[in-house]
């Protein structure tokens, strides 16, 4: 399985959906631990990978993703799983690599309106770096408050660890550029151009304070509407942005119970933590 986190987040973000992953395969194969490895990424510019000074586009992370996949993951078979912009990124990468190395994908997508890419013209990523300097300033202060906003169902999992995680990547060199390049991110590729010919479980939390619960609600509703038998919407009431770390044991319920319906021949079958870097990219992996 490969977890590919949202834009500011990191990888320590998934660690209490793996822990629930791993209880509910043992218990659904009757105390046998058949969970595969699991790679958590950092996408370059977050978390604990390098932040170079680069143009940060989603077409960046999807190649860093499809690249660590061939590379590190050496072409496995597996499970992608996208939370906000990972999820486009996810769908993207998959469509990429084919249903011969990603099997199946779990989505839970933004709500927030697609951007035209427009990168600041003339004097570049300086300008870049001034604008994004001024958003860390501002946000970081702010960080453990505005967690209420995506934890608004569970507060208690926005605890001291995942404010700290998002604090160290935010104070780290060249963080500005990266936190800057929100603001000219260029639209995913369409949706029915990359779900072809791949099992989809979409996770949505209607308690969305990110995006808002209407947006939400519309955004599971327009799943539901695909002429397609390969998709499948699970929408959690009690659950927000980050329905994952909001409402684990419900998310991996959901993955678990998919994987073994609707994957053809393919079961989720984690052990010690490990952190590792490669090509100034950091994952974690449970293996």
């Amino acid at each position: 399985i490969l977890l590919v986190h949202g834009f500011a987040a990191s990888a320590e973000q998934w660690e209490r959906l793996v822990y629930s992953i791993r209880e509910q395969t043992i218990k659904s194969n009757n105390g046998k631990d058949v969970t595969p490895p699991i790679y958590a990424i950092d996408l370059l510019g977050f978390g604990h990978s390098e932040k170079p000074s680069l143009s940060y586009t989603q077409y960046l992370w999807e190649s860093q993703i499809v690249d660590f996949a061939i590379e590190v993951m050496e072409a496995t078979p597996m499970v992608m799983v996208g939370n906000s912009i990972g999820g486009g990124l996810s769908a993207g990468a998959a469509a990429s690599l084919g249903n011969k190395i990603c099997r199946g994908l779990v989505l839970s997508f933004e709500g927030n309106p697609e951007t035209p890419y427009s990168p600041v013209p003339i004097f570049g990523n300086k300008v870049l770096d001034i604008f994004g300097s001024s958003i860390v300033k501002f946000i970081y202060p702010q960080i453990e408050d505005r967690l209420s906003v995506i934890y608004g169902n569970n507060m208690d999992n926005a605890d001291p660890a995942v404010a700290y995680a998002i604090q160290q990547s935010a104070s780290s060199p060249g963080s500005p550029n990266v936190i800057g390049s929100g603001q000219k991110l260029g639209p995913n590729r369409p949706l029915n151009e990359v779900l072809i010919d791949i099992d989809v479980l979409v996770v949505k939390g209607l308690d969305d304070r990110v995006s808002s619960p209407e947006v939400a609600k519309s955004r599971a509703e327009l799943f539901s509407k695909l002429k397609s038998d390969r998709v499948y919407v699970e929408t959690i009431d009690n659950a927000g942005h980050c329905p994952h770390d909001d409402a684990p044991d419900k998310v991996a319920n959901a993955i678990v119970n998919w994987s073994a319906s609707s994957l053809s021949g393919t079961k989720l079958t984690t052990t010690t933590t490990t952190a590792a870097i490669e090509n100034d990219a950091a994952f974690i992996v449970q293996e």
